[in-house]
Formats: C-alpha cells, sequence, structure tokens
C-alpha cells in the first residue's frame, strides 16, 4: 500500500548536553515518549539520476519491518522544509522499483534507475518520538534523533531535533520551536540527513540555493501576498544554512541576499503593518547582514576584485595582498558561523515565522486594513514609493559622493526587488521592459562599490602591523579608482535612462 504525504518538517542541530535541557521542558516531559532503532540505506544511480531529479530514495530498517521511502526537495517558501513523500512497506533491504513505477510523477524516474542502484550510505540512529497535541487542531511528532551518518571511513554525528507537522497549521509549531529554543542552546539546520550523508561519501560541499520565484496571483490578498514574500526570502536564506557553515563562498552571498530581501520586505509594507514590530525585526535583520556582508566583502575581495586586478596590472604589482587578504577572509567566515550557532540567530527567524504566520491568520488584527484587499491594488502604491525614492537620488549623479552612490545602489536594488515580487500581477513584456532599464545602473554602481569596498580593505591590510603592504594597496588603489572612473561615466547615461522609463503599475 503507498502512502502519499506532504511532510512539513523544522529541524534544530543540538550541542553536546542539549538534549537533557530539551527533554526538560514542560511540553516535552509531559509526552510520552517512544523510542526506535533505525538503520537507513539511502540509494541511487552511479550518476545521480534521483539527486538531478530532486528526489530521495531510502529503505529503513526497524526491528523486523522495512519501509521504503521517495522524498522530494523542499519547495523552499519558509523556515520549515515542506516536501512530498511517498511510503511503502516491503520485504527486501533493497529498493522496490516497481512501487515507483505505479505512481504516475515517479514513472519515469523509476523507468531510469531500474537495475542500476547502488548504497550510498547508511544512517544509524536511535529516534524518541513524542506525539504532542498543541491546541484542538494542531499535532505535531516531536523526534530526537542521536547516531551516525557512515559513508565509507567517513562518519558524521547526529544529534538534532525534528518537529514534524502531522496535522494543523504550522504556526504553532514554530512557537514551540521558538519556545524550547528559548532555553535550549540549539541553531536551525534545514540540511537533510541525506545532505549530510551525500557531502559525507563526496567531499562535496552543497550548492548555494539562489532565491525562487514568488508565485504571486492577481487575486491574491496583500497579506497572503506579504506571507509568501517574507515566507520565500527566509526559505533562501534558510536553504544557505547548511552550504555557507561548509565554507561555501556563493552560499554567503546568497544568506546576505536572503536577509537584505526579507528586510526589504518589512520596509515594503512597513506602513501597513505595526511600525514597532517592523523595526525591531529590521535592526536585527541588519545585524545578521552587516556580519554576513563582512565576510562577502572579503570574498569578493579575493576571488574577484584582486584576481581582475592582477590580470591588468605588472607582475607582482600585489606582493603580498591575496595572502594576507585570506587571513581576514577566513575571520570573517569565523565570525559567520559563530553568529548562524549562536541562539540569537535562530530566535530570529523563528520570531519571524511565528509573527508571519499570525499575520497571515489575523491580517485585520495585526495590520491595517489595506492588507486585506487585493495585492493588485495594493501594489502600485507600494511600488510609487520605492521608485520615487530611488528616482530622486538618482538626480545630479555626478554631484554625488560614494556614501550617497551606495545609498542609491541599494534604493534600485530595493526597486528591483518589490518589482520582481509584483511581476505576477502585471503584464509579463512591461515588467521585463522596465528591470531592463534598472539593470545597467546597478551593474555599473555595483562596480563603484566593489572598488570603494576594495580601496578600503587594501588600506585595512596596510596597517602599521604590515607595512610591507603599503605599496601594493596603493598600486591597488589607483586601480580601483580607475575602474570606477570608467563606471561613473557611463552612470549619467543608465540612469537617465532609468528616469526616462514609464512606470508599467500605473
Amino acid at each position: 500500500m503507498t502512502r502519499s504525504a506532504r511532510e512539513v518538517e523544522l529541524t534544530l542541530r543540538l550541542p553536546a548536553g542539549g538534549r537533557a535541557i530539551l527533554e526538560a521542558n514542560s511540553v516535552l516531559a509531559a509526552a510520552t515518549p517512544k523510542q526506535f532503532h533505525q538503520v537507513t540505506t539511502y540509494f541511487d544511480t552511479p550518476d545521480g539520476v534521483l539527486n538531478e531529479a530532486g528526489l530521495t530514495l531510502r529503505v529503513r530498517r526497524i526491528g523486523v519491518n522495512r519501509i521504503q521511502t521517495i522524498k522530494s526537495l523542499s519547495n523552499g517558501r519558509g523556515v520549515a522544509r515542506t516536501r512530498r513523500e511517498w511510503e511503502w512497506r516491503i520485504g527486501q533491504t533493497t529498493p522496490d522499483v516497481g512501487r515507483l513505477a505505479k505512481v504516475r510523477r515517479l514513472a519515469r524516474v523509476a523507468s531510469q534507475i531500474q537495475d542500476r542502484l547502488e548504497p550510498l550510505f547508511v544512517t544509524d540512529i536511535q529516534r524518541t518520538a513524542r506525539t504532542i497535541n498543541l491546541d484542538d487542531h494542531t499535532v505535531i511528532e516531536a523526534v530526537i534523533d542521536e547516531g551516525t551518518i557512515e559513508a565509507g571511513a567517513g562518519c558524521e554525528a547526529v544529534s538534532e531535533l525534528e518537529l514534524e507537522l502531522k496535522a494543523g497549521c504550522v504556526a504553532p509549531m514554530y512557537r514551540l520551536a521558538a519556545e524550547l529554543q528559548m532555553t535550549t542552546p540549539c541553531w536551525a539546520s534545514p540540511e537533510s540527513k541525506f545532505s549530510r550523508g551525500l557531502q559525507l561519501r563526496t567531499g562535496h560541499t552543497a550548492s548555494a540555493h539562489s532565491p525562487q520565484t514568488i508565485p504571486l496571483r492577481r487575486r491574491t490578498l496583500a497579506a497572503d501576498g506579504f506571507h509568501q514574500i517574507l515566507g520565500g526570502a527566509l526559505g533562501h536564506l534558510m536553504a544557505n544554512i547548511a552550504p555557507t557553515l561548509r565554507g561555501a563562498s556563493e552560499a554567503v552571498h546568497q544568506m546576505r541576499a536572503g536577509l537584505r530581501a526579507a528586510r526589504a520586505a518589512l520596509q515594503l509594507f512597513e506602513r501597513h503593518l505595526d511600525r514597532t514590530t517592523v523595526q525591531g525585526f529590521d535592526t536585527r535583520l541588519q545585524h545578521f547582514a552587516q556580519i554576513i556582508g563582512t565576510a562577502r566583502d572579503w570574498d569578493v575581495f579575493c576571488v574577484q576584485t584582486l584576481p581582475a586586478a592582477a590580470a591588468e596590472l605588472p607582475a607582482n604589482a600585489l606582493r603580498g595582498l591575496k595572502s594576507a587578504a585570506e587571513v581576514q577572509r577566513q575571520a570573517a567566515h569565523a565570525v559567520v558561523v559563530k553568529a548562524v550557532h549562536g541562539q540569537a540567530f535562530t530566535a530570529l527567524v523563528l520570531r519571524l515565522a511565528v509573527w508571519m504566520e499570525a499575520l497571515a491568520a489575523q491580517p485585520s488584527v495585526l495590520s491595517n486594513k489595506r492588507m486585506g484587499k487585493r495585492l493588485r491594488t495594493l501594489a502600485p502604491s507600494l511600488l510609487n514609493r520605492v521608485d520615487r525614492k530611488a528616482r530622486n537620488r538618482a538626480r545630479h549623479v555626478d554631484r554625488l559622493s560614494a556614501r550617497e552612490l551606495h545609498s542609491l545602489r541599494k534604493s534600485l536594488r530595493k526597486l528591483r526587488y518589490a518589482v520582481d515580487c509584483f511581476s505576477g500581477l502585471f503584464r509579463r513584456h512591461a515588467v521585463k521592459a522596465y528591470c531592463a532599464r534598472c539593470e545597467q545602473p546597478l551593474e555599473l554602481l555595483g562596480t563603484i562599490n566593489d572598488a570603494v569596498v576594495a580601496q578600503r580593505l587594501a588600506e585595512h591590510l596596510a596597517t602599521n602591523q604590515r607595512p610591507d603592504l603599503r605599496k601594493s594597496a596603493t598600486i591597488l588603489a589607483l586601480w580601483c579608482k580607475r575602474r570606477s572612473r570608467k563606471a561613473r561615466l557611463g552612470l549619467k547615461g543608465a540612469l537617465s535612462s532609468f528616469r526616462a522609463a514609464p512606470t508599467f503599475w500605473s
């Protein structure tokens, strides 16, 4: 018999000693624990057909029972993972591909993996599960998993709490997670056991995740649209936690983009929400954006700016800068890891999720009456506000300081984000034409900003402790100034084109 379901799950990673603190919580202590020993083998083809299709396949042994499960990737639209799963009880230790072939959505991949599967890795887990009724409608399963992931000679410990929604809505689950996280030192980790096992087997860090398109429709209400937009930003942020912690520089960039998107969403709707609440969240988001932004600045300096400058300058002109910058880069990444592991980061994400769900459930209580109208009606006033700010800052560009140009860049970026969010509400070709007018000034402003940041970082390196880097830093600063001047030459025309562009939402 096939069991098909939508899995909604939130995972919190536990440090040493975290379990004892967690189980002392009154909500968990009141529920009867059930314990299981689970040995699970994950499968794929040698060329990774299932992984490429966004699917995972496993066979789990619990006592004498064998359970075959295939899951899809998370939809990436919130803090919790939301996946489709299909499950069968089988009588063998290897997958029964014939079961997959009977599901329309899985039939094609079943034909591609038939007789080609091989075991990838094994998890050996002691599971303690509790069923908790949070209210009259919401039931969750709170699971503490402890054990190992084993792939060849590699082994990684597992100690985590999984909260899975069994019935009802997700808001009470987020509230419980926030309550548990206040007293237990744990951090949000959307990385599945499959992703961890695959990284252990291959040594390859999971790729960074780009933001997903927000599926807004013309009939979407403003409160629902805000829920989808902020949920998408948080989902984007969460999806990049694991690769960031494993050192992927592009994931750091995407985490900063997720934080910026969350701030932009709050600021976009701010006048229709409780301003004190919005500003409180914005301040905390900005704090982490600055931490992650510092690491991103060093990434750009090491991976983009220095190689580009070295290609145009005489050999050894930048002697010593690369090695000194790498030290700073690694230190900045260590600060990011510490911040993400800290309680404050996960607390912020969970509180945002709790507030976001409460707002969606009671928009008339937590926002003004316009949030109950269609977003298509509200969107023009929201877009006019960010568009007007960007156009005002784009005037007299040849007189703007580096700081003012950076402010203009941030305004244009927020405008472009708002347009992307609302694109499903308007004619596609009109949106595309308007976005094209934004692209060139954004690119030129990005070049100017990178040059300013590079000069600042080079100056930082050439401190009194490293006077030997002064000459290299000066050469790089001159190269950056030339690059900035060249970008400024094209900026006035690009901004004139942008300011002349008619709005498509009027």
